[in-house]
């Protein structure tokens, strides 16, 4: 779910902003928060998301999941 949110940019910004809209198919709020997501969060290292597939832990030798969550939760 999305929420609406005010902010203020330069006109030159939001001229940049719906020129890169127009020329991807996508709204203006799409470009704003596909950049915003796409910004490292400082505090999250890079080992605090799993980049896998969602899948039920299963524990098995050699399983990356099952040790990224051992190592995680343990």
């Amino acid at each position: 779910m999305k929420h609406r949110k005010s902010f203020s940019l330069s006109h030159q910004a939001i001229a940049r902003g719906e020129q890169l809209a127009a020329e991807t198919g996508k709204s203006l709020s799409d470009v704003v928060e596909e950049q915003l997501l796409a910004i490292p969060s400082a505090a999250a290292g890079p080992e605090e998301f799993w980049p896998g597939r969602a899948l039920k832990p299963i524990k098995r030798p050699g399983d990356a999941r099952h040790e990224f969550l051992k190592r995680k939760h343990g």
